[in-house]
């Protein structure tokens, strides 16, 4: 798997099979969601106790996955400024606000 500038855990779940799956940016700007099963599950299907997997949005791309999740976050809300506010308070980015009359 290709080695992430910043990454963040989207999933773990520990036990027979243990499943990890992760996204992240790597030093061309691509974004990666990629996942590893350890463990029965992979064994029996696979015949290896580990199988991993990832999807990889080419960085020319970046800009339309952002725009359809924040699409996908906050269509059709009324609230949907002041949720995206919110948001971006709640996991520390920094932004800019203005307004005008």
């Amino acid at each position: 798997m290709k080695e992430f500038k910043r990454s963040v855990r989207l999933f773990e779940e520990r036990g027979e099979t243990s499943i990890f799956i992760d996204v992240g940016i790597d030093e061309s700007g691509n974004v990666m969601m990629s996942g590893q099963d350890l463990g029965k599950v992979p064994q029996e299907y696979w015949g290896d106790s580990d199988y991993e997997y990832a999807i990889l949005v080419n960085h020319g791309e970046r800009d339309e996955l952002l725009l359809a999740l924040l699409q996908q976050m906050f269509s059709g809300s009324r609230e949907a400024f002041s949720k995206f506010r919110d948001f971006l308070t709640k996991y520390n980015i920094k932004y800019e606000f203005d307004s005008w009359i």
